[in-house]
């Protein structure tokens, strides 16, 4: 089956003179958060996936994609959902593969160098299988098996001594490689195994190399392996799988003929049958290289007499392809040029301190100029992967399109991130380094908070540094400290710390603050995902300068309408939810007059919210379906000029007992606030958002004396 060219069926085309990924304009993603980026579609992906599954139908494989090729757990994700399996070459991988719901019993582990540490970990996740590959490794494997009480399933892999026909750097199944056993050694290993408690021998493994583009070398190597097979069941030891790794190669050039996967399945199907065996293949570049593309915007032109030279942001740190080996992508420009424009001979090189920096050398293109995008094609696989911080350069973000919507599914770098894992002071304790450490500080709808991006871990007592800072008269002053952080599941994680120190599972208002310093400082694009000690929130980032933002709540928890309190002889009746964090919503005729001091702290610490406590929130119910809102905040100690988790408990509560519809709008005194929701009838919620404008006040350094205040 002949891939699919650039014109044809792929998911990269002109439309009104634009390029598109599906149905997205490329160029407007560029514009909305920069380049380089890479960007993958989602079309591509499953295609792929589909074409190779149903062309090998009769054989019904095991297909394990490569993580090498490119792991984001999102694009790993889709795969794991359309049913493939994992192929594996590290703990790492084996984490991620994980992580992104590959069954265990779908992933087999390779490589030559497998650590005694990964070797523990995928054996108490009961992978699949291991592709072994030296004496060594298989004798450590019996060792671990005995310490574990545990059976081994294990492929040898062969090093068939086959001319993948190839680039010679990327081939893995010649003598001179690195790979695998020979077959005499791979044979008494197989015939010591016969006699194993511990180890199984299911299967042989082989892998040619990487781009091949002919099924001459597969044909002659699964023949090879099934005499071998057919040797060693004569000699008692009978194997289950073939493991014919991957390799298979695209068309990078237009004119190009990618490997016919087609005529590859006719080939081997009737020998995988004749043997009687269980087909496993490990495509990774396949699946999605075509899938992917690297945007870099022009920086300069430079020229010489024998030679123009098109500078762009994204250098070999980016895609190393072309200067590892001289490899070959096709460049697009993002704007279709004209029939008649004008062809040029280029270098298109990039930012880094190297000779060897180039996208691409002697590239007949059509004109560009400073300030173009570029699209680099077939960029998804072993671009990223191979990416690296050299120079100090920050990794891009990945883009996933899928008909008219994308989504940041990596955010860029930021310039903490390269220092993250560094030892930044000698003496652990320290609350803050021993240098200025930035901060912003914002507000949402009159709740300020003091932010610092602490992706790096500079701070490590947030609750000391929170109660330092956020005091009006000896601090900064703010309603609390936002910690930006690093997440294994989000775009970031938000840790909040009121001004007494505590730490609180959620607050609205300081989502949308955190939200918009995170867009502000390119961390995020104007859709994010981030952690919370209440759950995963969902943000969308509005407004042409970003000031309105929009957060996906929790759904409320722990329900208890016309809850009735006893405070002083008194009776007070509201009704109690936790929208991420606990609210007591009492309904008055006018907020204004409600004695809030005196009555919220009382409220705030009565023994029916121990041992946490609750905040108060004094509702009125205005005329045209609006919520004005009073509310004192537990941790603040006080009345806030607004706070998020409030309004949306309010508006919540209002729709139960008042029939409020939404959207609500929800008047505070530092402003207003809108809450949408759905609400089912059994009167649950879902889709519970939150927004409301939230600004950038002003920024600043912390010195080292706060440490010592």
């Amino acid at each position: 089956m002949r891939e699919p060219s650039f014109n044809e069926e792929s998911s990269f085309q002109y439309k009104k003179g634009k390029l598109f990924c599906e149905d997205t304009s490329i160029s407007q993603i560029a514009d909305e958060i920069g380049t380089p980026l890479y960007l993958y579609s989602h079309r591509a992906l499953v295609s792929n996936y589909e074409r190779l599954k149903g062309t090998f139908r009769r054989l019904s494989p095991l297909i394990c994609y490569s993580l090498k090729a490119n792991a984001n757990l999102a694009l790993c994700r889709i795969l794991a959902g359309l049913g493939a399996g994992a192929d594996i070459l590290s703990g790492g991988e084996l984490y991620k593969a994980l992580l992104a719901g590959f069954p265990p019993k779908r992933i087999v582990f390779a490589g030559v160098g497998k650590t005694r540490q990964e070797l523990e970990f995928a054996l108490r996740e009961e992978i699949f299988m291991f592709n072994v590959e030296s004496q060594g490794e298989l004798e450590l494997l019996e060792e671990l098996s005995r310490e574990l009480d545990g059976r081994i399933r294990v492929s040898l892999r062969i090093n068939p001594d086959i001319d993948p026909e190839t680039h010679p750097y990327i081939t893995t199944g010649l003598r001179e490689n690195k790979f695998g056993l020979e077959m005499d050694e791979a044979e008494q290993l197989y015939l010591k195994l016969k006699d194993s408690k511990n180890i199984v021998p299911k299967g042989i493994h082989f892998h040619l190399g990487s781009q091949i583009t002919t099924t001459r070398p597969y044909l002659i190597c699964v023949e090879k392996m099934g005499k071998f097979i057919s040797r060693l069941r004569g000699e008692g030891v009978n194997l289950e799988y073939m493991d014919m790794g991957g390799g298979f190669g695209i068309a990078y050039r237009e004119k190009e003929s990618p490997l016919d996967i087609e005529e590859l399945a006719s080939q081997i199907a009737p020998l995988i049958q004749e043997y009687e065996l269980k087909l496993i293949m490990e495509p990774g570049r396949y699946l999605v290289a075509n899938a992917g593309i690297m945007v870099t915007q022009i920086l300069y032109e430079k020229r010489r007499k024998e030679k123009k030279f098109l500078i762009v942001d994204a250098g070999m740190n980016d895609l190393i392809r072309p200067a590892l080996y001289g490899a070959y992508h096709e460049i697009k420009k993002i704007q279709e040029p004209k029939k008649a424009s004008p062809m040029e001979l280029v270098d298109v090189v990039g930012p880094v301190c190297e000779s060897t920096d180039f996208l691409a050398k002697d590239r007949s293109l059509p004109r560009s100029q400073r300030g173009e995008y570029l699209a680099i094609m077939d960029a998804g696989a072993y671009g990223f992967s191979m990416a690296s911080s050299y120079n100090a350069r920050l990794l891009p973000p990945e883009v996933l399109v899928r008909g008219e919507k994308w989504t940041l599914i990596r955010r860029r770098e930021g310039y903490s991130d390269l220092t993250k894992t560094e030892a930044t002071s000698l003496e652990e304790e320290n609350l803050i380094p021993s240098y200025p450490l930035p901060f912003a500080k914002l507000q949402g709808s009159g709740n300020d908070f003091i932010v610092v991006d602490n992706r790096a871990n500079l701070i490590k007592d947030g609750r000391s540094l929170a109660m330092k800072l956020c005091p009006r008269k000896t601090g900064i002053g703010a309603d609390g400290l936002l910690l930006l952080e690093e997440s294994q599941g989000a775009d970031f994680k938000m840790r909040i710390f009121n001004p007494d120190g505590s730490e609180a599972e959620m607050c609205g208002n300081g989502a949308r603050c955190i939200a918009q310093f995170a867009y502000l400082k390119g961390i995020v694009g104007r859709r994010c995902r981030f952690e919370t000690l209440a759950g995963i929130i969902s943000c969308q980032i509005q407004g042409r300068q970003g000031r309105k933002v929009k957060i996906g709540m929790e759904e409320p928890q722990d329900l208890r309408l016309n809850l009735r309190l006893s405070l002083k002889g008194e009776i007070y009746e509201g009704h109690y939810l936790n929208t991420g964090v606990p609210h007591f919503v009492l309904f008055t005729p006018r907020v204004d007059q409600v004695p809030l001091k005196e009555l919220a702290p009382s409220i705030r610490n009565h023994p029916k919210f121990r041992p946490q406590g609750t905040n108060v929130d004094f509702v009125e119910v205005e005329k045209g379906s609006a919520l004005k809102v009073r509310t004192y905040e537990r941790g603040v100690e006080e009345e806030t000029l607004a706070c998020g988790t409030g309004a949306v408990a309010s508006a919540l509560t209002s729709n139960l007992t008042c029939g409020i519809p939404s959207p609500v709008r929800v008047k505070m005194k530092g402003g207003d606030l809108f809450v949408y929701f759905e609400r089912a009838k059994d009167n649950s919620f879902s889709q519970v958002f939150l927004e409301g404008e939230a600004r950038l006040i002003f920024e600043g350094k912390i010195s080292e004396e706060v440490e010592n205040a």
